[in-house]
């Protein structure tokens, strides 16, 4: 039987899983401005355009317009049958007025992206091994929640996690929110300092505010929707700053400091470089042209070095390092093959 999945918003996400959903065999339609849903069409993302109204009768519903859009959305779907999920980065508002009429809801957030927007970047497996937040509440009908599960991992390809909306909306503060605002902040001060410091800047200060250069009508949009949550993440922030700055002439305070820092981030699960040593991360010096990126990892996967991380690190517009996480085992064979191919190799650390 063909399954009918309607996607409100067919930007990056939503014309992703649009093609995931499609590939999996659904019948999808959209809905957005005519010049995008033209090319969503032209690239597969959606069979057809479609209206608010057909909408409602579809299987499943995903808004993934802009996130302060979305309860305006979910007023002009009711009443409908049809399960509805969103991809919001923040949940409580979103969540609250769904259930307040009466739809067939589950919250969703996925834990992917780029940074690059609209369809013309959607992709396939944008999903594929991402966590993708669910948030039930005890109004949440079980079957809803086990067909939207059931939606994200088998045709979206990633893994769901429940978890309350209100402890979504903490998390996405404290872990993606905050610090986009550390970012802003640290960029003022140093522009404050003397409008030349950010020229004197290097890889930390640079890894640090990156996120800085974030879309500013949309993390505008994102940070005022959770600003309840939000707020409480910034005074907990607060505080630990003030307990810092008292300690600041303290030696043994601040490395005390620094060590649980660093058994917090060792403990933060994923791919990090392990403090067993068994992971290690090299950095491999390039200069900036097409292809280059694509040489280093070619050249690890066709001799059976598995990189279990990697990043870029930016020393200007020239130069570049890829640092790359290797098992320890794999380095000195990783840097013999980088230096026959004329890369440089170091260490980190």
């Amino acid at each position: 039987m063909s399954r009918t999945l309607a996607i409100v918003g067919v930007g990056l996400v939503g014309g992703s899983a649009g093609l995931a959903a499609k590939a999996a065999g659904w019948e999808v339609i959209g809905v957005d401005d005519p010049p995008v849903l033209e090319k969503a069409t032209e690239l597969g993302a959606i069979d057809r355009a479609s209206t608010m109204k057909e909408v409602r009768g579809a299987d499943l519903v995903v808004l993934a317009a802009p996130i302060s859009r979305i309860p305006a959305l979910i007023g002009d779907l009711a009443p409908t049958d049809a399960l509805v999920t969103d991809v919001a980065s923040t949940k409580m508002k979103i969540v609250q007025e769904a259930e307040a009429r009466g739809l067939r809801f589950v919250g969703g957030h996925p834990m992917a992206g780029s940074q690059l927007s609209g369809v013309a970047n959607a992709k396939g497996d944008l999903f594929h091994g991402a966590r993708y937040f669910l948030t039930p509440t005890e109004r949440t009908d079980p079957e809803a929640y086990r067909e939207v599960a059931r939606f994200v991992r088998g045709d979206l390809g990633a893994v769901p996690t429940a978890v309350e909306p209100e402890k979504h909306d903490l998390l996405m503060a404290a872990l993606s929110h905050l610090p986009h605002l550390m970012a802003v902040a640290l960029l003022k001060v140093a522009s404050d300092i003397s409008p030349e410091a950010l020229s004197f800047a290097g890889p930390s200060f640079r890894d640090l505010t990156r996120v800085g250069a974030s879309n500013p009508g949309l993390w505008s949009d994102i940070l005022a929707e959770n600003a309840p949550a939000l707020g409480e993440a910034l005074a907990a922030f607060a505080g630990a700053m003030a307990q810092l700055g008292s300690e600041i002439s303290n030696r043994d305070s601040i490395e005390y400091r620094f060590r649980a820092a660093r058994e917090a981030y060792d403990a933060l699960g994923g791919i990090l470089i392990e403090s067993t040593g068994n992971n290690v991360e090299i950095a491999v010096p390039v200069e900036n042209r097409p292809g280059v990126f694509a040489e280093v990892t070619t050249l690890m996967g066709s001799n059976g070095i598995n990189i279990l991380d990697l990043y870029v690190r930016h020393s200007n517009t020239e130069r570049a390092a890829l640092v790359l996480t290797l098992d320890a085992e794999a380095v000195l064979q990783a840097r013999e093959l980088l230096r026959e191919a004329g890369f440089g190799a170091e260490v980190e650390g």
